[in-house]
């Protein structure tokens, strides 16, 4: 049946007619609603609870949940974890003991070239505050460092994280042409126009990028000014692997130009 309800009659002919009846809309002033949009509503209404108890539910659970570096730890990982700080403060304590008469005077080199080459996962707070302090804050990139007793002793302490090494000319060359890059206005900027050295180190007698790289190389008066200039080197990991001499925890026995030979 539809909505609105059919009437019959009969006429005098005998022929039945039909007629719709008007269908209620309103009772009391309260609108007829009919019973199959109720059933609707009331199933809507039903599962719409069901699912804001579920996501509350969910809600509750993610809460309750630990964070990721919160998850329960075993026995053994602290016992890692002791031995490795253990191992650390020992090592630290036997280099500092052996440059604790170190000077000036005995680094022979001028010029260090410092190349970092693990990830800071399982190192020390003390050798990563070095690696800050040499500015090497990612996994194989490189920098130079002025050779003092000073840096010595850093680059002797955070050993087991870099190759240290004197460069040649030829390398420091290498490494500014292909891969050198200023920071300019807070962007990072390619050194293939010497007119960015020269607004930036003019003042020291730098016009082009040849005074750059010979005033590092001799480590010059104007040495920390084009260093700082300089942002550390992104270098491209090793083709092969790294040696490395654990018994005496010295650095690399690779020769640093060499081996920015294979990362350059």
């Amino acid at each position: 049946r539809g909505p609105q309800a059919l009437a019959t009659k009969t006429t005098a002919m005998g022929r039945v007619s039909t007629t719709a009846k008007p269908t209620v809309t309103h009772v009391r002033g309260h609108e007829v609603v009919p019973e199959s949009v109720l059933r609707k509503r009331k199933t809507l209404a039903e599962i719409k609870e069901k699912r804001e108890e579920t996501l509350a539910a969910q809600r509750v659970k993610r809460s309750n949940k630990p964070a990721a570096g919160a998850l329960f730890k075993k026995a053994a990982a602290f016992v890692k974890d002791y031995r490795q700080k253990y191992a650390s403060g020992t090592r630290l304590a036997r280099e500092s003991k052996k440059l604790r008469g170190l000077s000036d005077s005995d680094v022979e080199a001028k010029l260090v070239l410092v190349i970092r080459h693990k990830a800071g996962k399982n190192l020390d707070d003390t050798t990563k505050k070095i690696l800050h302090v040499l500015r090497l804050y990612e996994m194989h990139t490189a920098a130079f460092v002025k050779a003092t007793a000073a840096t010595t002793k850093l680059l002797h302490l955070a050993s087991p994280a870099v190759v240290f090494g004197v460069p040649t000319l030829k390398t420091v060359r290498d490494l500014i042409q292909k891969r050198g890059f200023a920071k300019v206005d807070k962007k990072r900027v390619a050194l293939t126009d010497n007119q960015v050295i020269e607004d930036k180190l003019g003042d020291k007698g730098m016009v082009c990028l040849e005074d750059m790289i010979n005033e590092i190389h001799t480590v010059g008066p104007s040495f920390k000014d084009a260093n700082q200039l300089l942002l550390p080197f992104k270098l491209n990991p090793p083709k092969t692997r790294m040696k490395r001499d654990h018994s005496k925890d010295k650095v690399e026995k690779d020769d640093v130009n060499e081996l920015v030979e294979r990362m350059n």
